[in-house]
């Protein structure tokens, strides 16, 4: 695969995740989720650019209250890419969010850490068959 490929799947999309009750959960067939209380501090919009092994560009993430729950969306811009599957695994702990995304045939992992800095940073994984094929990482700031 090369990095390039990746990028383009990895430059467009919209993932959203929604953690809800369990019942929630398991209506959607998704894995169990964990969560903790989120930090207040991550609640809102965050902007800013994203390197990837191939292009980069500007990528925006919410967290918001959603019920009892918790919802994540993020974007990121250009490309073409493969429709987005349904997130899942979403898992919120104080500074920390992460969750899952398939983009055609890759498994994409977002992780996101609030800084004593006030700015979000992370990383994104892509998996294909069990093996890495690239990544990339994020800096945002609260808009």
């Amino acid at each position: 695969m090369r990095s390039l490929d990746l990028a383009a799947i990895l430059l467009t999309g919209v993932i959203s995740a929604t953690l809800a009750s369990p019942a929630a959960a398991q209506a959607a067939a998704a894995a169990p989720a964990a969560t903790a209380a989120a930090n207040p501090k991550l609640l809102g919009t965050w902007e800013g650019p994203y390197t990837t092994d191939g292009p980069s560009g500007t990528m925006t993430v919410t967290l918001a209250k959603d019920g009892a729950g918790f919802k994540v969306t993020a974007s990121l811009g250009g490309g073409d890419a493969p429709a987005p599957g349904e997130p899942r695994e979403l898992v919120i702990d104080g500074d920390k969010v992460t969750w899952k995304q398939i983009f055609g045939e890759y498994d994409v992992t977002f992780k996101a850490t609030l800084g004593a800095d006030g700015a979000v940073t992370g990383t994104l994984e892509a998996m294909q068959g069990g093996s890495f094929v690239g990544g990339g990482s994020y800096t945002l700031a609260k808009k």
